[in-house]
C-alpha cells in the first residue's frame, strides 16, 4: 500500500478546475470579485513547478508591487502548509519562489510598459497576470512578452490572466477577449491567425467567467464577505463586483451613458449653426478627429468622427498628414459641408505647429498645420491645459436635473469610437484633475480642444480643492529647499488673481 501524500494546493471544482487545466494560449479567468482567481493563477505556477521542475521558469504580473501583497500572504501560507519552496524579496522588490527540486517563478511589477523590454531575451514556461485591467497597456504588453513565453525543454508555455470589469484597462481586455454584450459568449475558443515562417499558426484565447458563488470555501469560512457584496446599493457596482457585468465601468473620469448623451443619427442640424472641427494628431497612435456643432445654448453636439486606427487597440494608421488632409475633404464633402469649409473653426494641438524631420531632404520639413493649409484647411491652436480641460468635459457630460433636457455634450450615434473610448477612461492616482496617462485618450483630448473652447461655469467643491491641495504638497515634498522657495513663490503669483476660499456651491468661470 502507497504512501498517500499530502495535498497543499488542489483547485475548487467548477470554474477554477476549468480555469487551472486549460489548454489554451491564454485563458482568461475574470468576473465577479471573491471568485477565487488569483488563487487559481497561483496554483498553476505551483502545479507546473512542481511537475516540472527545473524546466519550470514562471513569471507572474501586477502593476505595482504593493499590489502583491495577497499573492505574498497567500505562498507564505502554502510554504507554512509544506509547499517546498521558500519566497526571496521584500515587499516593494522582485520576489522569486524558488522550489527544491529547481523550479522557480517570480513576481514583477510592470507599471509602465518599457519595463517589458526586460524580459526580452528571457523564457518563460507560464506568463500570469493578475487584474489585467489595472494594466493601461494590456495588449501592447502582450505583444511584447510573446517572445518570452516559450520553453527550450518542450514544456507547454501559455499565459494566464485575472481580472473584474472595471479599471483603466478595462476597454483593452474586453476587446481582447471580445466580453460583454456584442461580444462572445463565455468559454467560446478565440484562434487568432499568426503567420510564421512554417506556416500558419492559431494563438487561441478564451474567457472562463468566475463568480464569487463558485468560491465554495470563501462563502463557507466568510458569509460576511458575501454579505458585504451583496449589501452593495450602487447598481453599476453591484453588477461588476458581484455579476461580473463587462458593459459596465467602475472608477471612470465621466459620467457618460447611451441613455442620456446620444442621439440618433438623424437629429437635425440647423443649417445655420457654427460648425467646429477638431484634431488630435496620430501616426503610430491613432488620430482623433470630430465634427460639431453648436446650439444657441452653448450646447455642443458631436455629428461625425474620422478616429485613425486600424482595429488594434490604440494602433494608428501611420498616414502622412497630406492623406490626412485629403480624407478630411473627402469627408466632408459626403457630409455636405463643401459650401461651408472656409466658415469652420478648425482647432487642433498646439504640436501641430511645430516643425516636423524632413525624412527624404534631412533638416526641417513643414508642420501638420502647414501641409493642411495647403490644402485650404487652416487649423488654429487650441487650449491643452490638462487640469482645465477635465473640468470643462466633465461639466458639459453632467447630466441636467431636468430630464427633457440635453447634457451640454451630446453625440450622434455614428461616433462610435467616442461612444466606446471616453467611458473607459480613469482618473489618475497621482493627480485627481487629470486622467491616467498610456490610456486611449485620443477623443478626449480632441473634444477637449472644443470644450475649452466654448468654456462653461464650472462648479468647484472643496473636496476637490482639497484634492488639489493634497497633489500640491506631495510635490513640494520631493523639491529641495530652492526649488520650493521658487515653486511657492510662483505659486503665490498664480493666486493673485484666485479666489480663495470657494464655499461649496460657488461657480467660477473657466476660460
Amino acid at each position: 500500500m502507497g504512501i498517500r501524500k499530502k495535498v497543499i494546493w488542489g483547485p475548487q471544482p467548477g470554474p477554477q478546475v476549468e480555469a487551472v487545466t486549460c489548454p489554451c494560449d491564454f485563458t482568461f479567468f475574470g468576473g465577479s470579485r471573491g471568485g477565487g482567481k488569483s488563487d487559481a493563477l497561483l496554483g498553476r505556477q505551483i502545479m507546473g513547478a512542481i511537475r516540472y521542475g527545473t524546466a519550470w521558469n514562471g513569471l507572474v504580473l501586477r502593476r505595482k508591487y504593493k499590489d502583491f501583497a495577497e499573492l505574498r500572504r497567500r505562498t507564505d501560507e502554502l510554504i507554512v502548509s509544506g509547499l517546498p519552496c521558500e519566497r526571496i524579496g521584500g515587499d516593494q522588490q522582485v520576489n522569486a519562489i524558488r522550489f527544491d527540486n529547481g523550479a522557480n517563478f517570480k513576481f514583477v511589477a510592470v507599471h509602465r510598459l518599457s519595463i517589458v523590454n526586460d524580459f526580452v531575451g528571457q523564457q518563460f514556461t507560464e506568463i500570469s497576470i493578475d487584474e489585467c485591467t489595472t494594466f493601461p497597456f494590456f495588449s501592447k504588453m502582450v505583444d511584447k512578452l510573446q517572445g518570452s513565453c516559450r520553453s527550450p525543454h518542450g514544456v507547454p508555455s501559455h499565459f494566464f490572466g485575472t481580472g473584474n470589469p472595471g479599471g483603466v484597462g478595462h476597454n483593452e481586455v474586453k476587446q481582447f477577449f471580445q466580453l460583454g454584450s456584442g461580444g462572445l459568449p463565455p468559454k467560446t475558443i478565440m484562434r487568432d491567425e499568426i503567420e510564421t515562417p512554417s506556416g500558419i499558426v492559431h494563438f487561441t484565447k478564451i474567457y472562463i467567467p468566475s463568480f464569487l458563488k463558485d468560491n465554495h470555501i470563501l462563502c463557507k469560512n466568510d458569509p460576511r464577505y458575501v454579505a458585504k457584496l451583496m449589501a452593495i446599493r450602487d447598481p453599476a457596482l453591484r453588477r461588476a463586483w458581484l455579476d461580473g457585468d463587462w458593459d459596465v465601468f467602475i472608477g471612470q473620469s465621466f459620467v457618460f451613458t447611451a441613455e442620456t448623451h446620444v442621439v440618433e443619427n438623424n437629429f437635425p442640424i440647423p443649417t445655420n449653426a457654427q460648425i467646429y472641427m477638431t484634431f488630435d494628431w496620430g501616426y503610430g497612435a491613432p488620430f482623433s478627429i470630430g465634427w460639431w456643432w453648436v446650439d444657441d445654448e452653448t450646447r455642443i453636439f458631436r455629428f461625425n468622427e474620422w478616429y485613425g486606427w486600424n482595429g488594434e487597440v490604440d494602433t494608428g494608421l501611420r498616414l502622412e498628414d497630406s492623406k490626412i488632409a485629403e480624407g478630411i475633404l473627402d469627408r466632408e464633402a459626403l457630409m455636405g459641408l463643401e459650401g461651408r469649409q472656409d466658415k469652420i473653426i478648425r482647432l487642433c494641438d498646439p504640436t501641430c505647429f511645430n516643425k516636423k524631420p524632413d525624412y527624404k531632404g534631412g533638416g526641417q520639413g513643414p508642420s501638420t498645420a502647414e501641409v493642411f493649409k495647403n490644402f485650404g484647411i487652416h487649423l488654429r491652436p487650441g487650449d491643452p491645459n490638462r487640469s482645465l480641460k477635465i473640468r470643462q468635459i466633465r461639466e458639459r457630460l453632467a447630466i441636467p436635473e431636468n430630464k427633457n433636457e440635453l447634457p451640454l455634450l451630446v453625440v450622434y450615434r455614428r461616433c462610435e469610437q467616442f461612444i466606446r473610448t471616453i467611458p473607459t477612461l480613469c482618473n489618475s492616482e497621482e493627480n485627481p484633475e487629470d486622467i491616467d496617462q498610456g490610456q486611449e485618450d485620443h477623443c478626449y483630448d480632441e473634444a477637449a480642444l472644443i470644450a475649452m473652447a466654448r468654456p462653461v461655469a464650472v462648479k468647484v467643491s472643496n473636496q476637490n480643492i482639497k484634492a488639489a491641495k493634497t497633489y500640491i504638497e506631495k510635490i513640494e515634498s520631493k523639491l529641495d529647499n530652492a526649488s520650493k522657495a521658487a515653486w511657492r513663490e510662483l505659486r503665490a503669483i498664480q493666486k493673485e488673481n484666485e479666489e480663495e476660499d470657494l464655499e461649496d456651491g460657488e461657480y467660477i468661470q473657466i476660460g
